[in-house]
């Protein structure tokens, strides 16, 4: 789809651990309305990028605004109310609670919006990926697809603006991964809410997105739309070790 105006945008970020440069001046923009893939070999830098973006660690140098505005250093909590809300590759739902509770609490200590109460927003989230009938159950007792889902509902119920995704796809089934990915899709165009999606799956990233950022060694190596990243030689050669002949 056509790109809207910049919603997310990174400039000249950079991160280090010690020794090891893990993000290098890192230049990335999400527009609104837009579904941005960000992938690269293992150790690329991908999840860094998104504890970046959340505040969960802070840059050694660089900008990282949203709306225009500048969300760098911020707490967690104030970007999440500012309409950023995201997923762990490892499920961090409440395990002892109810799905209902779990995303209730997300409601609650997310974004305030007066339009609509938390239970409002519970309800709706949980519709939209389809678990209201599973309100009940002790997340504990889900399955790891069920899981996922209830993850998004905690981030859908926060209504945000941009959602970033990390790793929804591991350990799911093919039948689980074509649920989700419908979930989502339908979610997104229900919201028309942007996301940014980190994804070992490669070919899934492909067919879904708009758009597409390759990191390799913390640097950005391509960014455009999915037929060109995919035949490009520095993302080949990255994936497969070797450059293309």
């Amino acid at each position: 789809m056509p790109a809207g105006a910049p919603l997310l945008t990174l400039s000249g970020v950079s991160k280090h651990f010690g020794g090891l440069q893990v993000i290098n001046d890192l230049d990335f923009v999400v527009h609104e309305e837009e579904t941005v893939g960000l992938i690269g070999p293992n150790g690329a830098g991908k999840s860094t990028v998104f504890n970046l973006i959340t505040s969960i660690y802070q840059p050694d140098r660089g900008s990282i605004k949203f709306k225009g505005n500048e969300i760098t250093g911020l707490a967690p909590h104030k970007i999440c109310h500012l309409g950023i809300s995201r997923t762990y590759q490892l499920v961090r739902a409440f395990l002892k609670m109810t799905v209902m509770e779990n995303v209730m609490t997300a409601a609650v200590y997310g974004a305030k919006h007066l339009s609509q109460s938390p239970k409002q927003r519970t309800m709706e989230a949980l519709e939209l990926v389809e678990l209201s009938d599973k309100r009940d159950i002790k997340a504990a007792h889900l399955t790891l697809s069920d899981r996922r889902l209830l993850e998004i509902a905690m981030g859908l119920s926060s209504m945000p603006a941009l959602v970033l995704l990390d790793e929804p796809m591991a350990g799911l089934t093919e039948v689980e991964i074509q649920r989700l990915l419908g979930v989502i899709g339908a979610t997104r165009d229900e919201r028309r809410f942007s996301v940014l999606w980190i994804e070992h799956k490669v070919d899934a990233v492909l067919d879904f997105c708009d758009r597409v950022g390759v990191l390799d060694y913390g640097a950005k190596i391509a960014d455009g739309c999915p037929d060109d990243v995919a035949c490009n030689p520095k993302v080949i050669e990255a994936y497969l070790g070797e450059p293309v002949a």
